[in-house]
Formats: structure tokens, sequence, C-alpha cells
């Protein structure tokens, strides 16, 4: 947990954001070894130092937003033990840190299996449910917010997302819809209104799932928790990372579905940017709540509909764009940087990149041309990516070691580079993720 200084309301931003970062660099871990605590703060120190944008001996290679996956298949773990089998990627995972001595750990994505059964999730289907057993998870749109439900969720979004939201995620989950108007409870009568769903077998069903479904999520986080403090003690650091999305794609993704949204931008676009607006304190709240609970000093984003092929510029800085910086903005005042995981190409958003002050962005990209975002953005944030999934699965070893030596050579004389991978894959050798983590060695 972080603990604000007694003088934060007295420090600036970057003096914000140096205190998360020295909490999370001097967290005490339970060494496995001498040689381990060594290795560690090697990694580290190199890791803050980037960061920070500081000298530094090498860039690192982060393999996580790319290989997590590969880490368990190249063990034979299919996708539905990912889901439901944690203590068996286990040893897969150690063994892949052993092997290889990464520069900073790549985690394991707990997917609650047994607790999505329980609650009867809608928002995906996965291996060992609907899916085979050797795939992991699909995301399946729908609509969960209907076009004449704006007001509501403009109103109230967390009361939307409580009574109306959740019930229509979660199958199980649909006696929410009974509770009571919370605002509104204020005198002693409006105890009636408060406890009468506690009191009905539907609610009280309700919560003997939910309370079932907790048990088995506890499960799932005691095992990857104790794995991951395993690869801590051998000498792995992990960037503390909690996973947000922006308000445009909060709506898109999980309210509203793709097509809805797409339709709301000129069927509703007074509704939609009142709804992206409402989101905004909400956002903040959650996201700086997380960061205290957990340490973590970045909030990573997973950019879905902002990226060049899905909308125009003039969309982008209508609908996506001034509430997304409004809240990158307000985490850069807690001293919390946002990490970007820039999925497509952004190459015309880079400009609007640069309108954010320095050092409160992490840039990783997917298919942005390099030598541009060197060019606009490279003196100012740290620059992460863009190794593409397509080559660390069908290509060569040479060709994935030659497309790492160039993205090496651009960013030599830039402050802060990560190599990193442009996104996900499920599938490649060790040898060519190999060539990827020693291309910053040579």
């Amino acid at each position: 947990m972080f603990v604000r200084p007694d003088n934060w309301n007295k420090m600036s931003p970057l003096e914000r954001r140096k205190a998360r970062l020295d909490a999370w660099q001097d967290a005490p871990v339970q060494f496995a070894s001498p040689e381990a605590e060594a290795n560690y703060k090697e990694r580290i120190t190199r890791l803050r130092k980037i960061y920070d944008m500081q000298p530094h001996d090498r860039p690192i290679a982060d393999p996580f937003m790319g290989a997590n996956e590969y880490v368990a298949r190249r063990k034979g773990i299919q996708g539905k033990d990912m889901v439901y089998n944690h203590e068996k990627l286990r040893e897969p995972l150690l063994e892949f840190h052993r092997d290889f001595q990464p520069d900073v750990s790549v985690g394991m994505l707990p997917y609650p299996g047994k607790s999505w059964d329980l609650l009867d999730f809608k928002l995906y289907v996965w291996g060992g449910q609907k899916l085979p057993d050797n795939l992991v998870i699909q995301a399946v749109e729908g609509e969960y917010m209907r076009p004449d439900e704006y007001k509501d969720f403009i109103a109230d979004p967390t009361a939307f997302w409580l009574k109306q939201y959740l019930p229509r995620a979660y199958s199980a989950l649909g006696p929410l819809s009974m509770l009571a108007d919370f605002p509104r409870i204020s005198e002693s009568v409006d105890t009636i209104d408060l406890l009468v769903p506690f009191g009905l077998p539907p609610f009280q069903e309700m919560l003997r799932t939910m309370m079932e479904a907790g048990n088995e999520l506890m499960k799932v986080l005691g095992a990857v928790g104790q794995t991951m403090g395993m690869v801590t003690a051998e000498g792995f650091p992990g960037m503390g990372l909690n996973i947000v999305k922006t308000p445009f794609d909060y709506l898109g993704d999980t309210l509203r579905g793709t097509k809805g949204i797409l339709m709301d931008m000129y069927r509703r676009p007074n509704d939609l940017l009142a709804a992206c607006e409402a989101y905004v304190p909400v956002l903040v709240k959650s996201i700086v709540g997380a960061s205290d609970r957990t340490n973590a000093p970045a909030a990573l984003y997973v950019l879905h509909k902002g990226a060049d092929a899905f909308m125009s510029q003039e969309q982008f800085e209508k609908f996506y764009w001034p509430t997304w910086k409004q809240v990158m903005l307000a985490l850069y005042e807690e001293g919390i940087t946002s990490y970007l995981f820039i999925e497509g190409s952004y190459n015309n958003r880079l400009e609007n990149l640069a309108e954010m002050p320095e050092k409160s962005l992490v840039c990783h990209f997917d298919k942005t041309d390099m030598r541009r975002v060197k060019e606009v953005l490279s003196d100012k944030f740290i620059i992460a990516g863009n190794v593409p999934a397509s080559l660390m699965s069908a290509g060569s070893v040479d060709e994935v070691r030659a497309y790492c030596d160039d993205l090496v050579g651009l960013f030599a004389g830039t402050p802060a580079y990560i190599m990193a991978h442009g996104c996900y894959f499920e599938n490649t050798t060790d040898e060519k993720l190999r060539a990827f983590m020693d291309s910053v060695k040579n």
C-alpha cells in the first residue's frame, strides 16, 4: 500500500511521481538467495532509471505484453488451464525466468474461470466453457446499455453500473436491480427500502453465490500471488500496473458495443460526450484508489477504439481525446504514470500525445511508425514497442533479430526506450524470443 508523505499537498506532480516510484522500488522482498537479491537490485535500478529518463547502461527487453501466454504454452499448458488451473502455471513460469533471465518479470493473468461460471459472466467465452480447451478467452460484444439509457448513466454512472449494467453482464447478479437508490437513504424510515432486498430469497441467493465466487477468486489470487512472489524472490522485478481504459472505451467496449457507439457518434453525439464527461471523476477516483492500495506507480491503458483506423482525427479530437486527457492529467497530478498500450496505429495522434507533460507517459506502440515516434515524442516520454506479433509468430529468427536491432539503433540516442512487442501472440519459438531479449544486450 502506498502511504502519502505528510507534505503531499505541497509536492509537485513530479515529486509525487518520485514518491510513488520510490515506494515501488523500495518495497520489501524476501529473496531466495544473495545472488537473486543482487540481480533484482540491478534490474530494478535499470528499470527505475528508464522511468526517470536518466542515463542508464542499456535498454530493457520486456516480453510481458506479448509473450506471457507463450510462456505457458511452450510447456504444453492449455488455454483451459490458464482459466481454471492456475497452479499448473507455476513451474512453467518459474522455468521460463530461470532459463531466459528476463529484465523484468512475466506475470500471470488471473482469469477466474470458476467465479465466471458461478456468476454467469456474459462478456466473454473461455476455454473449458464454450471455447475448446486449447483456447483462452474471447470477448463477446453486446449492448448492455440501451441508447435511451444515456440519461441514467450521465445522472449517476455508479448507480447505473450497479443496478443496470452488472445484472445484465452477470446473470447471477440480476437481483442487484432491486437495490434502493442510495442517495435517498437519509431518514429512519428509509431503512426499510435499504434492507428489503436483503430479506428476499432471490437477493439472499445472489449473496450466497457472490460469496462462493469470492472464495473461488481468493484461491486464484492465492495461487497467482504465491507464484509471482516466487518469481520476485528469484530476482525478477515487475512494474506495478493497474489496468484501465479511456472513458470512450469503457462505453464502447462494455456498455454500447462497437456498433452502438459508432452509431452514437452520429445519432447521439451530445449524449455520448456527456457520458464521457460523467465518467472522468469516477475513473480518476477509482484509479487513484487502486494505485494507493496496490502501490502501483503506473496505470495501464489498454487502448482500443482511438486508433487511426477506427475513427477520423476530427472524431478523435471530439469524442476520444478530451476526456482521456483529463483523466491522464488528473493522474499526473497524483504522481501516477500513464502507461499507454496503443493497439493499432497512432500515426495521426502523436501530436495529441505530445500535449501531455514530460514523464507523464509510457508510450507502448503496436503498429505506429517508430521513426515519427522518435521525432515527436522521444524527448518527453518513455517509448516502448513495437516488435510485431506477426513477426514473432511467422518470421524467422534472423528477421526478428534484424527488426529488434533496427529499433535499438533508432532509439540509441533517446532518454528512455523499452524493447517490447506490439501486442500479444500465442505461438513463437524460444530462439525468436531469445533474439528479442538479447537485442538490448549487445
